[in-house]
C-alpha cells in the first residue's frame, strides 16, 4: 500500500469573472495527475517553469483546494476528517525560497517551535527549547541560532532552518519544492546530502521537485516529468534518464550541460511552452515535437502501461523501444 495515492487530481484557478462573479475565463495548472509514493521513497517531479510541478505539492497539501480529485493517505482518503488531520501533520513541506518562508519577526527558536505549539505537543518551556536545539543541530545548525533572526543567516542557513521546522513533527514524508534552486552550486551539495543523510536516519518519503533533472535522477527511485500540467512520463530514476520515452523526456535530457566539447546536442526544443489558458488541441506537447504527426494535433494521448514500471503519453512511445 503507497504511503500517498494521489489519484486524478486536477487543479483550476479562475482568472476572470463576469459581473455576477460567475467564472468566465479559467487557468488548469494541473490536469488529471495520477502519483504514488511509497515509504521511504524518493520521487523526483521535473519540468519547465510554469508546468505544475509546485501547483501539484501545493494541492496535495491542501495550501490550494483541488478542483476534482482524491488524495489517499495509508488508503484512506484525506477528506475524512482523521485522515486528514494525520496526512498534514505527517506530510510537511521545504519550500523554495529561504527568504520568504520565514517570518521575519519570529527568532528562528519560534519558527522551528510553531509546528509543536499548533500540534500541542510540548507544553513546557524548557522541553520546548531542548527540541529546537535538537532540530537544529540535526540539521548542523548551532543551537545558539535559535535567538537570532532569519536576516542574520546565509539563503543556504535558512533553508537548513527551514528543514529544520519540516522535521519538527516528525513527518513521514516531506515535499521538497525546489529547495536547492535559489542557493549556491557548493551550498546545494550540503543540502542534498544532508537530505539523505535524514531520509536515511528517519526513514523519510520525499516528493523532490526541481529543474535540475541530473541532480534529480542522483537523488529519486522514479521521476516523473510534468508538461503543461500534465504527467507526460513516469518511471525508474535511471531507465527514465538513461532511455526516455516521451519526446519531451528526450529534450530535456538533451538539454543537461556535458563536460564534452565534441557533444552535440540533439532534439533541442524550439519555441515556447503555450499558455494554459489556450492548450493547443491533442497532444499539448506537439507544437514543439519534432516527431508530431496529425494524429498528434486531433488527439490526446493517454498515460499508457510501457511495462517495467514505466508510463508514457506519447501515441508512438513503444515497449522496450525509445520514440
Amino acid at each position: 500500500m503507497a504511503l500517498i495515492d494521489i489519484q486524478h487530481v486536477t487543479k483550476t484557478f479562475v482568472v476572470d469573472r463576469d459581473w455576477l462573479s460567475r467564472p468566465v475565463r479559467q487557468l488548469t495548472a494541473v490536469h488529471d495527475v495520477s502519483l504514488s509514493l511509497a515509504a521511504g521513497e524518493t520521487v523526483g517531479l521535473v519540468g519547465e517553469s510554469g508546468c505544475g510541478k509546485s501547483t501539484l505539492a501545493r494541492t496535495v497539501l491542501g495550501l490550494y483546494p483541488k478542483t476534482s480529485g482524491t488524495i489517499f493517505y495509508k488508503g484512506k482518503s484525506v477528506d475524512d476528517e482523521a485522515t486528514g488531520r494525520a496526512f498534514r501533520r505527517h506530510v510537511q513541506m521545504i519550500f523554495q525560497d529561504p527568504y520568504a518562508s520565514l517570518d521575519p519577526r519570529m527568532t528562528v527558536e519560534d519558527i522551528v517551535a510553531e509546528p509543536l505549539r499548533n500540534y500541542h505537543l510540548e507544553r513546557d518551556k524548557a522541553d520546548l527549547r531542548c527540541r529546537v536545539a535538537a532540530l537544529l543541530e540535526e540539521v548542523d545548525m548551532p543551537a545558539e541560532a535559535a535567538q537570532r533572526y532569519p536576516h542574520e543567516f546565509s539563503g543556504g542557513q535558512r533553508q537548513r532552518i527551514g528543514i529544520a521546522r519540516a522535521l519538527a513533527l516528525s513527518p513521514e514524508c516531506i515535499f521538497c519544492d525546489e529547495p536547492i534552486s535559489a542557493l549556491d552550486v557548493s551550498v546545494q551539495v550540503q543540502i542534498v546530502n544532508m537530505l539523505q543523510r535524514l531520509q536515511h536516519e528517519r526513514g523519510l518519503s520525499y516528493l523532490f521537485i526541481a529543474h535540475d533533472l541530473a541532480m534529480v535522477h542522483h537523488l529519486s527511485q522514479r521521476i516523473g516529468v510534468m508538461y503543461l500540467g500534465r504527467l507526460v512520463e513516469l518511471g525508474p530514476s535511471d531507465a527514465l534518464y538513461h532511455d526516455p520515452r516521451h519526446p519531451y523526456t528526450q529534450a530535456l535530457i538533451a538539454a543537461i550541460p556535458r563536460p564534452d566539447p565534441h557533444y552535440r546536442r540533439h532534439d533541442v526544443l524550439a519555441g515556447e511552452v503555450p499558455s494554459p489558458l489556450a492548450p493547443p488541441p491533442g497532444c499539448v506537447f506537439h507544437p514543439r515535437c519534432p516527431h508530431a504527426q496529425e494524429r498528434c494535433r486531433k488527439e490526446v494521448p493517454l498515460l499508457r502501461d510501457l511495462g517495467g514500471g514505466r508510463l508514457a503519453a506519447c501515441h508512438f512511445a513503444k515497449r522496450g523501444d525509445a520514440v
